[in-house]
């Protein structure tokens, strides 16, 4: 009878969930824990619908648990991976993240979501190769391929102070474009507020290198796509706690920055 109940109480939960009635959900989840503490589909989906309220911290102690009953539950892995990449944790992300895609290879969200982190700790060419696998399996994941262009922002110092703000430049007016589409989903505007602002600091740091102060207009218009994305007050905090390691030749950039 409990069995049946507990199943009862987590379908009704995910209607809930897949209506965006998040406590709602969490509501029928909590039920049918105290019915079942171990019960993982119900822990699972608790920490899955407490991510979609922000309460990250919360939602990795029920992925915790979760795996404590099945260490081989590679969404959980994966989900905890986002969340911990959503709190800076960066380091703890990708061990998530890999242990997931140890258990299955073949998730083109796990792989694309690794290379957003990637992409986050500047390591453009990896997360290049990761995108290109993503849409290997997924050749609709839209994400994928704006991530790959961003990805391929990376240059070296052989590579023309002329050819690197084309390159830059480029990319931006396609981040312009996306971002301005109408029916842009919630999940890519969340995406592009998340990864974009870290993704550019680097970017940045490069150009200083190539560029030395002949790339100030590019900054300027790197700033200006922040502003866009995040908005006035929410880019002025994420500058501040953001170590710009500027090369010295440009540290002009700082001050265009503020």
């Amino acid at each position: 009878m409990d069995s049946q109940k507990v199943k009862d109480l987590v379908n009704k939960g995910n209607e809930f969930f897949h209506q965006g009635k998040f406590e709602d959900a969490i509501h029928c989840y909590d039920e049918a824990l105290a019915l079942k503490p171990e019960n993982s589909e119900a822990l699972f989906n608790k920490g899955t619908a407490l991510c979609e309220l922000g309460k990250l911290k919360e939602a990795i102690n029920l992925f915790d648990k979760t795996l404590e009953i099945n260490p081989q539950d590679w969404e959980a892995l994966h989900n905890k991976g986002n969340a911990l990449l959503n709190l800076c944790c960066f380091n703890e992300s990708l061990e998530c993240y890999n242990r997931a895609l140890e258990i299955n290879p073949k998730d083109a969200e796990t792989i694309y979501n690794k290379g957003n982190l990637l992409l986050r700790l500047g390591r453009f060419e990896e997360a290049a190769k990761l995108f290109d696998e993503a849409l290997a399996l997924n050749p609709q994941m839209a994400e994928a391929s704006l991530n790959k262009a961003l990805a391929l922002l990376v240059f070296h110092e052989t590579l023309s102070c002329e050819d690197a703000i084309s390159r830059v430049g480029a990319v931006l007016e396609t981040l312009k474009s996306v971002w301005d589409e109408e029916k842009l989903s919630p999940e890519i505007v969340q995406r592009f507020k998340a990864d974009i602002p870290y993704i550019m600091i680097p970017v940045i740091q490069n150009l200083a290198e190539v560029c030395g102060s002949e790339a100030s207009t590019t900054v300027a218009s790197i700033k200006k796509l922040l502003i866009r994305i995040l908005g006035e007050q929410k880019y002025q905090d994420f500058i501040k706690k953001t170590n710009l390691e500027i090369h010295p030749e440009a540290a002009i950039y700082r001050d265009i920055l503020k």
